[in-house]
């Protein structure tokens, strides 16, 4: 994603009015929405500023996955709390958010002028802070209305997320335990003496799925990444060799 240098760093209020359908009233604290120095991933105001905004951020969070649940339970009566669980975990996932978010706000709000690369975590993070301000401007209602409105009936393709895999850990092992193969994982550092890219050390994840004959490697620089890079390996090898077993 990019963005404009922060001299031009402002949003539009007639724009940002066409996304959220409402005016906002508090404009104080909706710029505390877009506290971040784009360019250097630090805000550019102050340390209340970058308060607010992880407030915010830790609201928008709490009502967003508040929200998804009721729409959830609507849309999916025959689902169990498990299953229930799984999507809206694959709709709140860093990776989603950062994507609606893209759609949703800053092409359509940032100036067009200057541009530069920033994180896409950023927008997540923004984009929840938003639902956080909304909340607080609107109400549970007010807001569920903007997420069902301008979120979930957009940008959620229920029958389509629910066949996506959002752990190939996860899978492997609900796999193997439903059809009675044992499954293990090993999992190190890699040696000290083979510096990685820019010094940086990854671990190294072993999956053995016994008795049926994969063995697969992942790497990773956490232990999770290296294992979920491995149970996907063993994932594509098992989709070529048996479609009908998955």
């Amino acid at each position: 994603m990019i963005v404009q240098k922060k001299e031009n760093l402002l949003f539009s209020i007639d724009s940002l009015k066409k996304i959220l359908g409402f005016y906002p009233k508090n404009l104080t604290l909706l710029k505390k929405v877009f506290v971040y120095d784009f360019i250097n991933n630090t805000t550019i105001n102050s340390d209340n500023d970058y308060l607010d905004f992880h407030r915010l951020e830790f609201l928008g969070d709490a009502v967003l996955n508040s929200i998804i649940s009721h729409f959830l339970c609507e849309q999916l009566p025959e689902k169990k709390e498990g299953d229930l669980t799984q999507v809206r975990s694959k709709i709140v996932c860093r990776k989603n958010l950062n994507k609606i978010s893209k759609k949703l706000l800053f092409e359509n709000i940032l100036l067009n002028h200057k541009f530069y690369y920033i994180s896409d975590n950023i927008l997540g993070n923004t984009l929840e802070a938003l639902i956080g301000f909304i909340y607080l401007e609107l109400g549970y209602v007010g807001c569920k209305r903007f997420v069902y409105d301008k979120i979930l009936h957009y940008y959620v393709d229920l029958s389509k997320i629910q066949k996506e895999i959002f752990s190939y850990k996860v899978w492997i092992l609900e796999w193997s335990q439903k059809n009675k193969f044992f499954i293990k994982f090993e999992t190190y550092k890699e040696d000290k003496n083979q510096i990685s890219i820019k010094n940086k050390h990854y671990y190294l994840s072993k999956l053995t799925l016994i008795n049926y004959g994969i063995k697969t490697i992942g790497k990773g620089l956490s232990k999770k990444k290296s294992e979920e890079n491995a149970a996907k390996a063993a994932y594509i090898i098992m989709k070529k060799e048996d479609n009908q077993t998955l």
